[in-house]
């Protein structure tokens, strides 16, 4: 297993049993990412062409930051003809990218609501669009199909810390010696960069203590642990932070995740909660005009199938 990392990460001085709060009229109000625990993935709930352009801006910024889609230690393994997924693929747009690369390769999209993506008509020849969900059983004409799978960004549909039921189901998908590079979130290391340390940002700090939620997302830094347990080999795992000229378009990609998040939790019956978050956004924003923004490092761990 190879770890490299930009920048190290350092883990963040929360409390690990902290679970975040705040007062409202009957009591206590949970206001952290842990509500939806159990729900599933809340966003892009309502409002779906909102949800949908803030997933494309996510892709472009995600491909400046990283400087490339497929990792370059797999990159130069797969054949031109390749068949490839990318499970979770919400708008489509990073096959539609890797479609430019790869012309020749079969490319299938695969997620629970794939209305998202463009009309099958208005995707490249070699790109295909199917339902299916990553916890239900994998169907048989897919087991062991791809050469290569590609995920993003499950931080807010794993369950209970543990990725492995979705690694299994991606192990399933590939053939033997097959790659698997999975994207994600390191909220350990998140913090609030400042052009000035003496510029107070309380908004952004509580959005990243609230983001945070006690912990419960740290699995992402345990990546390859999972990895390996599931019998993946060549097991590495890169961080990238943010530079600071990206600084402030990510912090604005966050702060319209968070607004996704409120509206959630409308849905889910928690108003008061939502009305924190949409409230908390806005005074964020405002502190990220003195030069301040939300930084969420960038995880990729990458491994292979056995033969």
């Amino acid at each position: 297993m190879v770890i490299s990392t930009y920048p190290p990460p350092v883990p963040v001085a929360f409390s690990p049993t902290a679970r975040v709060t705040t007062m409202g009229e009957e009591g206590p109000v949970v206001t952290d990412w842990s509500l939806t625990s159990g729900h599933g993935y809340i966003l892009n709930r309502s409002r779906r062409h909102a949800a949908a352009s803030r997933l494309n801006l996510q892709f472009y910024l995600w491909k400046d930051a990283l400087k490339f889609n497929i990792h370059p230690t797999i990159l130069s393994s797969l054949p031109k003809t390749a068949v490839i997924a990318e499970v979770a693929s919400g708008s489509g747009v990073w096959l539609v990218d890797v479609s430019r690369e790869f012309p020749e390769a079969q490319l299938d999209g695969l997620d629970y609501d794939i209305r998202q993506a463009p009309h099958q008509q208005w995707l490249p020849s070699n790109v295909n669009m199917r339902h299916w969900n990553i916890f239900d059983q994998v169907p048989d004409d897919l087991v062991g199909k791809y050469d290569y799978i590609h995920t993003r960004l499950l931080v807010l549909v794993v369950e209970s810390k543990n990725p492995q039921p979705i690694l299994r189901n991606l192990l399933k998908l590939l053939k033997p010696g097959g790659y698997l590079q999975w994207d994600e979130l390191d909220t350990m290391n998140m913090c609030v960069k400042k052009v000035d340390p003496n510029v107070q940002t309380p908004a952004l700090d509580q959005l990243r203590e609230w983001s945070w939620a006690g912990g419960l997302h740290d699995w992402t830094v345990k990546l390859p642990q999972f990895f390996t347990e599931e019998g993946f080999q060549d097991v590495k795992i890169d961080f990238v932070g943010d530079s600071p000229e990206l600084a402030k378009a990510f912090n604005e990609q966050h702060l319209l995740t968070a607004e996704e998040f409120a509206e959630g939790l409308m849905k889910l019956g928690k108003p008061e909660a939502a009305s924190r978050y949409f409230r908390l956004v806005e005074e964020a924003y405002e502190e990220s005009m003195d030069g301040a923004a939300l930084c969420v490092p960038r995880i990729v761990c990458t491994g292979q199938k056995a033969l």
